[in-house]
């Protein structure tokens, strides 16, 4: 015959009475788990905004030898020279736009009188910014060609006139150069507009 196990009498011991200090220690634990949930939302938002695109107001800078964002100045970009890579700043966070390589930007000078007049809205003293990846491939472009005065990628030699707003002059790449619009304040190079079109390769429809 089976017997019905009568219920245990659980007996009030030291160790199943609620503990003040126990209450206390869970308390805390509880509260460092949740600064360091808020610590990963702060790191979530700051990789949020390393990747955001470019907005107006942003400046446009450079890193210094320790890695320190640098505004560029507008009389820092010579003409003719090699262009200068830059990324959009937020000077009031101190947040640099760095998180996507498609916000990476190169900086010329050209003489206003040789832009046209639609390319000429987008510049700052004639220093233009233009988006540093290739349409073709997504390759970098870095190179300055005197001769013609014309940024080249080197992956497939495809070139861009930027008087003439970007334009594909040589090579595979099938459209034009994505330019940031461009103004100058207090001698700083500020962005403002976004690109005038989507940078780096054109997505498939």
């Amino acid at each position: 015959m089976n017997r019905t196990p009568s219920t245990p009498i659980v007996e009030t011991t030291p160790e199943n009475v609620a503990n003040p200090n126990r209450r206390e220690t869970l308390k805390a634990t509880s509260a460092l788990l949740l600064c360091a949930g808020l610590g990963i939302g702060r790191n979530a938002l700051a990789d949020d905004d390393a990747n955001s695109k470019p907005k107006v107001g942003d400046q446009l800078a450079r890193s210094d030898s320790e890695g320190k964002a640098q505004p560029l100045r507008c009389s820092e970009i010579q003409p003719g020279a090699k262009p200068v890579p830059a990324f959009p700043f937020e000077p009031a966070s101190g947040e640099v736009r760095d998180g996507s390589r498609l916000n990476k930007v190169i900086l010329v000078r050209v003489d206003p009188q040789e832009l046209t007049d639609e390319t000429r809205a987008y510049a700052a003293g004639g220093v233009l910014a233009y988006s540093a990846v290739c349409t073709h491939q997504g390759c970098e472009i870095s190179e300055w060609v005197p001769k013609d005065k014309t940024l080249m990628c080197y992956c497939h030699f495809s070139k861009f006139s930027p008087s003439q707003g970007g334009q594909v002059v040589a090579g595979p790449a099938p459209r034009t150069l994505p330019l940031l619009p461009l103004k100058e304040e207090n001698g700083v190079l500020v962005v403002a507009g976004p690109f005038t079109s989507h940078p780096g390769v054109a997505k498939s429809a």
